[in-house]
């Protein structure tokens, strides 16, 4: 009985340990895996860097090599290399409009090297802008969504819940955590009574809060000079049916395998139980290493093989064509969970032929359509042009141009076309009209 325990207790740490390693590789952008894994050769005495190429005479045959690695592959032919600013004005202006779009740059210039803004420079961009200060924070909300995430949050506690919340999912006993007992994360039995957690539900959630980053521009503070590396290339094939061809980026990661003698290093006679114990770990670790690099691609290409074929007229049209996309609708689509596609998506970047753009851009908010859903993005658009196309001497009212978008086929409120029409800077018909 008491060998069936044990065995059961060292699959379950088996399991928790390759799972942590896993998910925690899923998450990382290009940049951090590499860095991870160099670390991890450094420390880990189960891994080492094998070759990405035999080198034999066929080899030498079938390819040409360059002094200049660059110069060889065909995608850095193509790749426009921006700042983390120019993407950030890339998001602001697909998710923002008119005066918005002015406004949420100004929160971006006025940010501190670690990605802050203070109070003050609010209350002062409101001023310039003739804007309330609740109208300026509704912005700046929106502001923190972009990638990176948090920037233009007002200190730590909210940064650090803002990237729980887009790595991790909303959880309010981690909000309260945050908000309320930050200074007491090392003491585990105050928290696992004060917000009744078990031990593993606290381990799970203080691992979390740990492999978040500690500030907004974590490794981007000169930000408008910091070149951004995108994790997934993507280009035109010419081809009518496939257009696109993605290519994971994967140049400069390691190649890593597990050394052929690990199982000798394990049964070493002699060893004590602590020596034991610690070389599992790292074997585990190990293993899971190898196993999220694997998922990480498979995902990844899955991922965004669906991204680009459902959002293929917003790649090709524009911003107006983004389609309606949550979390759970790809989940539904290509069979991986909510929280594995939030891990994939957050700060991975994608090279299209218009630019570099995060990955989250393809996912949209919705409005009520009759055939299927639309975007809020395209329903403003449609309000607009709808604006502009009218007789000057006799503009739309609100419900004019609801009756409008329902000959379309799309079902809005009135107060949902006056509030996009609002936040696209456009005076009602009154003040439109023109004698």
């Amino acid at each position: 009985m008491k060998q069936s325990l044990s065995l059961k207790l060292q699959n379950k740490l088996k399991l928790n340990l390759v799972l942590k390693q896993q998910l925690n590789i899923i998450t990382l952008p290009k940049t951090e895996l590499i860095q991870e894994i160099n670390k991890e050769l450094e420390e880990n005495p189960f891994l080492e860097e094998v070759s990405h190429i035999a080198l034999t005479e066929d080899t030498f045959e079938s390819k040409t090599f360059y002094e200049d690695e660059e110069e060889f592959n065909p995608f850095y032919k193509l790749a426009y290399k921006p700042s983390l600013y120019d993407i950030l004005q890339t998001q602001v202006d697909v998710e923002f409009e008119g005066k918005d779009k002015d406004v949420a740059m100004e929160i971006i210039d006025s940010v501190d090297e670690k990605g802050y803004i203070k109070q003050e420079e609010l209350e002062r961009i409101a001023n310039k802008y003739s804007l309330t200060l609740d109208e300026v924070e509704k912005i700046r909300k929106k502001v923190m969504t972009l990638e990176p995430t948090g920037i233009g949050a007002l200190n730590f506690k909210e940064f650090l819940y803002q990237e729980y919340k887009d790595r991790y999912g909303k959880d309010k006993v981690v909000q309260e955590i945050i908000e309320q007992d930050l200074e007491n994360l090392g003491n585990k039995e105050y928290l696992k009574e004060k917000y009744q957690l078990t031990d593993e539900e606290l381990t799970e959630i203080l691992d979390n809060i740990k492999s978040l980053r500690p500030y907004p521009l974590y490794g981007y503070e000169d930000f408008e000079i910091t070149y951004v590396e995108p994790d997934i290339f993507l280009y035109y094939t010419g081809d009518e049916k496939n257009p696109f061809k993605i290519e994971i980026n994967e140049q400069g990661i390691p190649n890593i395998n597990l050394i052929s003698q690990y199982k000798k290093i394990l049964n070493q006679k002699g060893l004590s139980e602590e020596a034991k114990k610690f070389l599992y770990e790292k074997l585990q670790k190990a293993i899971g290493i190898i196993q999220g690099i694997q998922q990480r691609r498979e995902n990844l290409q899955k991922l965004v093989e669906f991204l680009i074929n459902y959002q293929k007229e917003f790649i090709l049209n524009g911003k107006e064509y983004l389609k309606p996309l949550t979390l759970k609708d790809v989940s539904k689509q290509i069979g991986l969970h909510e929280s594995t596609i939030s891990r994939l998506v957050n700060s991975k970047y994608i090279q299209t032929p218009n630019g570099v753009i995060p990955l989250k851009t393809f996912f949209s908010n919705k409005a009520s359509k009759e055939s299927g859903d639309v975007s809020s993005n395209y329903v403003k658009y449609l309000i607009k042009e709808i604006i502009e196309n009218e007789d000057p001497k006799k503009p739309y009212s609100d419900n004019d141009i609801v009756d409008i978008l329902k000959q379309k086929g799309i079902s809005v409120a009135r107060r949902t076309v006056t509030k996009y029409r609002e936040e696209l800077n456009i005076p009602d018909s009154r003040k439109r009209k023109k004698s």
